[in-house]
């Protein structure tokens, strides 16, 4: 075999895991972002909480998972004070990177569907909207939009 075909080889094999790397992030991002969009859109017409906790998508996650992705790969850009701006509800997050974020976030949907198959008669209003809000902050730090006032108003209207 000549050195040309082992380079390119070499080549491939390393181009193929960057293109699938790349698909595995946009795949996770689509999902956290189409959750984002379910709760924005399920909060605003007053959606029961068990049909909003019923909603929430994490099956790509999962599968992506059991590929074998290690959140590692992803972007590993942290949190900053300068990120987060105003909103101190999320300094606990400086200095974490966008795996523990989104370990995270999936965490927090796992769990709150978890707790409504037990206690469906429970109240759950108040830990959705702070998915709402953590999600919020998660897709603005994946797609480095630093969060201020003014991006804020904005989102509420």
């Amino acid at each position: 075999m000549s050195i040309w075909k082992e380079l390119y080889d070499i080549f491939d094999k390393e181009r193929s895991r960057w293109q699938q790397s790349t698909a595995n992030k946009q795949a996770i991002a689509f999902e956290l972002k189409a959750n984002l969009g379910f709760l924005a859109d399920a909060l605003s017409s007053d959606l029961p909480p068990l049909a909003i906790i019923q909603g929430l998508e994490s099956s790509l996650f999962e599968a992506k998972i059991k590929e074998g992705l290690t959140l590692t790969s992803l972007n590993r850009s942290k949190v900053t004070l300068t990120f987060i701006g105003e909103f101190t509800e999320f300094t606990k997050y400086v200095g974490k990177d966008n795996a523990e974020l989104i370990e995270n976030a999936y965490s927090k949907i796992k769990s709150l569907q978890k707790l409504a198959l037990a206690q469906p008669d429970k109240n759950y209003d108040l830990k959705i909207k702070s998915l709402f809000r953590f999600l919020v902050f998660l897709v603005a730090h994946l797609e480095s939009r630093p969060l201020n006032q003014h991006s804020a108003r904005k989102m509420h209207k």
